[in-house]
């Protein structure tokens, strides 16, 4: 692939992703759009019409593991920014993605945040405990 094709691919690719933006059934998981698959699919199908103007026999299947992998090394990108930030380094060391679509993407950053985990290991040990008690 020339690099003039390479850059031609990558502006569509980040046509696709601002036409992604705009569907939030796809991507916003906190939205009951998310959940409703006929809204889901309607959405796909959207997606796939832009997709198809430069990929004429892409399918659905198609678009996404494109935006599955798209989101996958955004992820993981992402993941490198924050452990960075995190670590106390210096502003000049701190890690900047060189992900060609990264910024096009940052619209998805509170999504990939992994959302808090509540223990319930304190009430489990309140409760055999209080068994125990009672079985005495």
């Amino acid at each position: 692939m020339s690099s003039r094709d390479k850059e031609e691919e990558r502006k569509f690719l980040l046509q696709c992703i601002a036409v992604y933006r705009e569907l939030p059934a796809l991507w916003k998981v906190k939205t009951d759009d998310y959940s409703n698959r006929g809204k889901k699919d309607l959405a796909y199908e959207k997606l796939l019409a832009k997709y198809r103007e430069r990929f004429e026999n892409a399918t659905k299947e198609d678009v996404k593991k494109k935006f599955n992998a798209l989101r996958t090394n955004f992820r993981k990108e992402l993941k490198k920014v924050n452990d960075s930030n995190k670590s106390g380094a210096g502003t000049e060391e701190l890690y900047e993605s060189t992900l060609w679509y990264y910024d096009a993407m940052s619209f998805l950053q509170d999504q990939e945040t992994p959302a808090m985990s509540r223990s319930t290991l304190g009430d489990q040990n309140v409760s055999k405990h209080a068994f125990i008690v009672n079985y005495k």
